[in-house]
């Protein structure tokens, strides 16, 4: 087909996303669109056709809160700043990206902060006459927006979450260089494996060499047996898993840091025997955090590793620990998980039922009043975790768990089985395993490979995504990344939105 005077066809640019995209930055475009070079025409999203959209990623310091206007509780939208000079400038405000709780949560935690003096060296200019609250510039907001407008303001900023981890008075604006690339679905060209939401980190390991050692964290870290195929239907050496854990690692540590582990080794890949470890050798480097914890099984104390840092992290997985096993609870609150965890796991059922299921949970939970976070095991179940105060034993979150059971089998009494003993189990059915609620216990953390072909990774889902047409297996090590960094820490909730169980218990017995 010919262009013509009624019709004109778009020029092409085989092979040249990476250029492209980069040209679409440096003119303020919002991105490119990118198709198969064989599909047809489609009129909605696919996989087949791609809009790559540039959106900008940056920490800001919230200096004050405007009043609500409507319907909205709390506040209208945060005053948001970076520091130039070592005086706090206003960007911009964010009024986009918050639920009711997250705006009650919030709201709480500013008003110990309120004070009468303006943090930023220039007062802000209150649209539509609203009033601004000022607050000590001490919080620290995770905020994705469009670009920067001429006038250096955000445009079209969304709140992605708080940054605990980031010093206020270290917040600089970031350089275009640091603008993230959202690829829909998870999808990203070929090189290119945006991290955690975040600027995309040089790739630890390029090139072939077999072995080499790299200075991370302060610490010397030997990288062995690089081009070891661990997943041999597909290829995936131990560099990409190794890259891969590197890019991820800002996500996945703040889930793994204080939790002990059960390394789970495959030195030789999937395809080859693995073992489990938790009395970790003599021979492991001082840096890495180990503790002593009583075992219930034998009485002697076990010696467990933790995964503490980025440096931490990378050394186990040079060991061949393919996923990442915590307890949960952590080391302060050994006795006392800070979630409940809800396990859904086929008994020979298509997984359209463990999202029926998960519906399910769902919808109890919502009516007694809690807040549950679903993702992918990167198996064949799926994962809902209930973040409670780590206040409650492992018995009480068990029992509380299989209440939870009783009442979605009440409901739809065809749909599940719960019986332990595996040869009880009805099949075509889900198994909702709440024994799985147990001191020592471990589960695949969020962001996690799989050792299962075709490298899955265990993946946080947003509720609207469990429907009919998810599947496990849509989730690997080549998209993750991309779709991590367009989403963020979908498990931010987790960490800091804890529950207590008193008044859902109260609701369970009405």
């Amino acid at each position: 087909m010919t262009s013509s005077s009624v019709l004109r066809i778009s020029e092409a640019f085989p092979g040249a996303g990476e250029q492209m995209l980069e040209a679409a930055e440096a003119h303020d475009l919002e991105g490119i669109v990118a198709k198969h070079a064989s599909s047809c025409y489609e009129s909605k999203r696919s996989r087949e056709w791609l809009k790559v959209k540039i959106v900008g990623e940056q920490e800001f310091v919230i200096g004050g809160y405007t009043e609500p206007q409507g319907d909205r509780s709390y506040f209208g939208s945060l005053a948001l700043g970076v520091y130039e000079g070592g005086r706090l400038r206003w960007v911009g405000n964010v009024g986009t990206g918050f639920d009711q709780k997250l705006l009650a949560d919030i709201y709480r935690r500013l008003q110990p902060l309120i004070t009468d003096k303006c943090p930023f060296a220039e007062r802000p200019k209150a649209e539509r006459g609203l009033q601004f609250t000022w607050v000590r510039p001490e919080l620290v907001a995770e905020v994705k927006f469009a670009n920067w407008t001429q006038d250096k303001r955000l445009r079209a900023p969304v709140f992605q979450g708080f940054r605990h981890d980031v010093n206020a008075a270290e917040v600089t604006r970031e350089e275009p260089s640091s603008v993230a690339r959202s690829f829909p679905g998870g999808a990203a060209p070929p090189g290119r494996s945006p991290a955690a939401g975040r600027k995309p980190r040089p790739t630890l390991l390029p090139g072939d060499a077999k072995e080499t050692t790299l200075e991370i964290d302060g610490h010397s870290l030997k990288f062995t047996n690089l081009s070891k195929v661990f997943y041999p239907g597909e290829g995936y050496t131990k560099r990409d898993v190794l890259n891969y854990y590197d890019g991820v690692a800002g996500l996945i540590l703040p889930h793994l840091k204080d939790r002990p582990l059960s390394l789970k080794r495959y030195p030789e890949g999937i395809a080859k025997e693995f073992f489990f470890q938790k009395n970790v050798a003599d021979k492991f480097p001082p840096w890495i955090h180990t503790e002593m914890i009583p075992s219930e099984h034998n009485g002697r104390p076990i010696r467990f590793a933790f995964a503490q840092d980025r440096a931490s992290l990378l050394y186990l997985v040079n060991l061949g620990c393919i996923d990442q096993n915590p307890w949960m609870s952590r080391s302060q609150t050994l006795a006392n998980p800070d979630f409940v965890l809800i396990d859904l796991d086929p008994q020979e059922c298509p997984f359209e039922l463990i999202v029926d299921a998960a519906l399910q949970v769902k919808a109890i939970l919502d009516r007694i009043g809690l807040t549950g976070y679903p993702k992918t095991t990167g198996g064949d179940g799926l994962h809902v975790y209930v973040p409670v105060e780590p206040i409650y034993s492992y018995e009480e979150t068990r029992t509380f768990a299989e209440l939870i059971a009783r009442l979605v089998f009440d409901r739809q009494p065809d749909l599940f089985t719960t019986p332990r003993s595996v040869a009880k189990r009805k099949k075509g059915r889900v198994y909702f395993d709440y024994l799985q609620n147990g001191f020592s216990k471990t589960i695949a953390a969020p962001y996690v490979l799989r050792a299962y072909p075709g490298a899955p990774v265990a993946t946080p889902l947003e509720w609207r995504e469990v429907k009919h047409g998810l599947h496990p297996k849509q989730f690997h090590i080549e998209n993750a990344p991309g779709r991590f960094a367009e989403k963020g820490d979908l498990f931010r909730g987790v960490l800091e939105k804890r529950q207590r169980l008193e008044d859902a218990l109260e609701r369970i017995g009405e």
